[in-house]
């Protein structure tokens, strides 16, 4: 998928210095603009968690390469390629943010992103394990699998397993039919919850 690698590039490093951010930095960036902008540096700051001087860096990548432009008044804003990006992205990814599944883990922090009609090849050709084992090792402390439909379910090991309570609700009202939900669950890294999640499922759709 080009515009997976576009985005990828956003975070890629130049002249041997690596940023200090990554890709799921770029992502939500991206995203952020599609829905609030425009946006001052500092806003979008706060929404990224980065310091300023990474936040202008990557204003600076995505408006070199036609994503963006910043207005001194109102701040930054979406290009049409930048739109165009964004749109790509959403019909691959949804990302949910942070969930409550207090009810499967009392004490941690979850964040959801849906897949979009990738059931199949995550089943049949990369398997779910590698996903969640990917999710885990970007700096989750555990992932959750939900194949989505009229019956969400589970894979698990020898099989499939129906999901109960408020993973079936969660799974039941953000997706559908052929989605795949991946979920991060963090207790001690809780600030890399999202980002572990986000880089992760980026990973897997363009290795």
């Amino acid at each position: 998928m080009s515009f997976l690698t576009e985005l990828k590039k956003l975070s890629e490093p130049i002249g041997g210095v690596k940023p200090s951010f990554d890709v799921y930095h770029a992502y939500l960036a991206l995203v952020s603009l599609y829905h609030e902008a425009p946006m001052g540096r500092l806003a979008l700051s706060k929404k990224l968690a980065l310091g300023e001087a990474s936040v202008k860096t990557l204003i600076k990548r995505m408006r070199s390469r036609g994503f963006i432009n910043v207005d001194k008044v109102a701040g930054i804003f979406l290009t049409r390629e930048g739109l165009e990006l964004v749109e790509n992205l959403n019909k691959v990814l949804d990302f949910l943010g942070q969930l409550d599944i207090s009810d499967v883990c009392a004490n941690c922090e979850a964040y959801g992103v849906v897949i979009k009609k990738f059931r199949e090849v995550l089943a049949e050709r990369i398997g779910y394990l590698k996903l969640r084992d990917q999710i885990v090792r970007e700096g989750a402390e555990g992932a959750i699998i939900v194949y989505c439909g009229d019956v969400p379910v589970m894979p698990v090991s020898g099989g499939l397993e129906r999901a109960e309570g408020v993973l079936r609700d969660i799974a039941l009202k953000y997706c559908s039919g052929g989605d795949v939900l991946a979920m991060s669950i963090c207790y001690n890294n809780r600030g890399t919850c999202a980002r572990a999640l986000v880089n992760a499922v980026l990973k897997i759709l363009d290795p």
